[in-house]
């Protein structure tokens, strides 16, 4: 099951170098989402990240540093995906530029891995997913529509939202391609050691991480 982690939307002291470290213990997948940087302070950011991890960054915003840094995909966000005049040309821009690149997208509710898409993309998070406090599926979800949902939808699902140490099991009991971490992590005070709880949640029930 893949392991996806998104970047707390504020810098976090060390971020890139908790991060290597995360990619350095098994991390294949990394979500940067940083709407308030610039171009400039973006390429500074993934500048201090190893070269040798750059093909497992995904991008929220400024798609364009894929092709400089030799990054993994990019994160399509309802802007991007808008039916608007004004973003036609962005949207076909995206379609053939990044035709060949990992495309992401994201799901808040249920109904819509249903939905019909326009670009052929590798995986949707879906969410809220968790009820953080309790470790049950979050308000709007119930088991038997999820494992619907994972099973006949066709789309590579990955929960996101409120997951804790216990959703890897639950994800991986409903049929979710991945499970994605934000803010279990980036909340606590030390950020790499819940990376490992989560690493060693995946060994505890023989998930296979990807």
């Amino acid at each position: 099951m893949k392991l996806i982690v998104i970047t707390p939307t504020n810098d976090v002291p060390d971020e890139t170098s908790l991060i290597t470290k995360m990619f350095e213990s098994g991390l294949m997948t990394l979500h940067v989402r940083k709407p308030k940087k610039s171009t400039r302070q973006m390429k500074e950011y993934i500048s201090e990240i190893p070269t040798i991890f750059h093909d497992r960054i995904v991008l929220h915003y400024h798609h364009d540093l894929v092709y400089k840094f030799g990054l993994k995909g990019i994160h399509l966000s309802e802007v991007h995906l808008s039916k608007h005049w004004k973003y036609w040309f962005v949207r076909l821009r995206l379609k053939m530029r990044f035709a060949d690149t990992s495309k992401s997208r994201s799901y808040s509710r249920l109904q819509q891995v249903y939905n019909k898409e326009e670009t052929n993309y590798t995986y949707f998070l879906l969410g809220t997913m968790f009820n953080r406090m309790t470790g049950d599926l979050y308000s709007g979800y119930y088991e038997e529509g999820v494992k619907a949902a994972n099973l006949k939808s066709g789309k590579r699902l990955v929960a996101r939202g409120g997951c804790i140490l216990n959703s890897v099991q639950r994800a991986h009991q409903y049929g979710f391609y991945g499970i994605a971490y934000n803010n279990f992590l980036w909340g606590d005070s030390e950020p790499f050691f819940q990376f490992l709880k989560v690493l060693q949640e995946y060994k505890k029930h023989n998930i296979l991480l990807e």
